[in-house]
């Protein structure tokens, strides 16, 4: 143990993984220092394991994943952010292709609400990214009951964990609703990071997720994602907004072009609550202004005489 450390220490410290080659007696030892009270002794320490986590054969990520997932676990706690940000390289590196059991799944989120909680963006990013490379193992009431509290939880980076739970589960169970809000959140946030955050999580629901009862809150997102292209200052993110509200509309128009009925109706109930501009955009998408006309026609009263006159075809005095 003092020979690790000492290795660990010095300026060979890289040494400690020629010598490992496999040697559990090392990589238990590396794990101590995990709680050595010198902040510089972690963080080497766990620049170690991460390097030893190299190992293709599997063994020493085995015998982490076994003797020290709970000591890992208890550094996303230190208030130190360098060693939170060096122990999710860690948990990564270790975790990848790997599955866990319920129990270190559960005690993995509640490690990690906290430090979700924290609002580093760079850290909280880091954190997705881990949850997004698990390997979800089957998951009970408990856990759903769990990952459905965050949620629905007021934080909006704790939201965000646990949708990004719910996504990698693989089925909504009827919150769909909650997720589309919470990427709504992230996409009308000021931080560009978060902004970025929200159109990954926009683009996986609509490569994987997708079901009928979205698809009327789908609409709301052409506004979002213009406000976007529109007024963030990044090019890239203007760009990338651009990328996915065309993704966005081929969707509608995919799912509502052999629906005409269930299009007029949702165009129908938009206009109700005054979202005139909403409706406009899924017509457009669908039919232009006819299809906007063709829903009027129908009514006696009209629901908004202005906008027609603004849709009829100009006439000649």
């Amino acid at each position: 143990m003092d020979q690790i450390r000492e290795l660990v220490m010095s300026w060979r410290a890289m040494d400690v993984i020629d010598i490992a080659n496999g040697d559990e007696y090392v990589v238990t030892s590396l794990l101590r220092l995990l709680e050595d009270e010198d902040t510089t002794t972690r963080l080497r320490a766990l620049t170690a394991l991460g390097e030893l986590l190299k190992d293709p054969d599997g063994k020493t990520k085995s015998a982490v994943l076994r003797n020290g997932f709970n000591r890992l676990v208890a550094l996303l706690g230190d208030k130190d952010s360098r060693i939170v940000s060096r122990t999710l390289e860690v948990l990564l590196r270790l975790l990848d292709g790997m599955q866990i059991d319920e129990i270190k799944l559960l005690t993995l989120i509640d490690a990690s609400v906290p430090v979700a909680e924290r609002g580093d963006t760079f850290i909280y990013l880091s954190l997705l990214d881990l949850f997004r490379k698990l390997q979800m193992p089957p998951l009970s009431w408990r856990s759903r009951a769990r990952i459905d509290g965050l949620l629905n939880a007021d934080n909006m980076y704790v939201r965000g964990l646990g949708m990004r739970l719910f996504l990698n589960s693989g089925n909504l169970d009827g919150r769909s609703e909650a997720v589309l809000e919470c990427i709504t959140d992230l996409l009308t946030s000021n931080n560009v990071l978060l902004i970025e955050a929200g159109l990954d999580f926009l683009e996986e629901v609509l490569a994987f997720h997708l079901s009928a009862d979205m698809m009327r809150r789908l609409v709301s997102f052409l506004n979002v994602l213009k406000n976007i292209e529109n007024g963030a200052e990044n090019i890239l993110i203007r760009s990338r907004a651009s990328n996915v509200r065309t993704e966005v509309e081929k969707v509608l128009f995919s799912y509502y072009r052999s629906r005409k009925e269930e299009a007029l109706g949702v165009i129908k109930e938009l206009l109700l609550e005054k979202r005139v501009e909403e409706a406009l955009n899924l017509a457009l998408i669908l039919g232009g202004a006819s299809l906007l006309l063709s829903l009027w026609a129908r009514e006696d009263d009209g629901l908004d005489p202005t906008l027609m006159e603004l849709l009829m075809p100009s006439r000649t005095p």
